[in-house]
């Protein structure tokens, strides 16, 4: 199986740049999944051949993403460094939850390494994840989960992004300058 492999953050970092914990009835599940939907629109057409990751935050009322690209996927693994996505969080923001892309001709299922980073940070409150398939549906799964099968299991599907239509504008840009 072809997995993506992302290198996992140190939990240690992520619980020193969360902010104070939120009450329960605070956890602004709807605005995530509509940053995330956003953010699959923007980086899942361009991963054609790399992985993108984001660590979802929310500072001063603003839900943001911190974003670190993969090197180039061989046979369909990505090697990600979230450390990378990690050190763009602004201190005092408060984490909410992840996400990944997977390459277009990379697997439909989550891998162990997917499935791990999401446990080190369960323990963050209101944290979520999720990933794109390489069709383009994306889908939250649960973070505390203990095995890819029960990961798996627990996949909600949120949307889908077009696999083409922002790579074309983003494409453009980049020959114009």
């Amino acid at each position: 199986m072809n997995a993506a492999h992302t290198i996992t953050a140190a939990v240690l970092l992520l619980g020193a740049l969360t902010a104070p914990a939120i009450a329960a009835d605070d956890c602004p599940r709807e605005e995530v999944n509509e940053h995330v939907r956003q953010q699959f629109a923007l980086y899942g057409p361009l991963s054609d051949g790399r992985e993108y990751f984001g660590f979802v935050y929310r500072l001063d009322g603003e839900i943001k993403s911190a974003v670190s690209r993969s090197g180039r996927c061989t046979r369909g693994n990505c090697l990600t460094d979230t450390a990378a996505a990690a050190a763009l969080i602004p201190r005092g923001a408060k984490i909410l939850g992840e996400w990944h892309s997977h390459p277009h001709d990379g697997s439909a299922a989550l891998s162990a390494e997917d499935v791990r980073g999401a446990k080190n940070n369960a323990h963050i409150r209101c944290y979520s994840a999720y990933y794109s398939k390489p069709d383009g549906e994306i889908l939250s799964w649960e973070p505390g989960s203990t095995s890819v099968p029960v990961a798996m299991a627990s996949r909600v599907s949120i949307g889908h992004f077009e696999l083409q239509a922002e790579a074309k504008v983003l494409a453009n840009m980049d020959s114009s300058q």
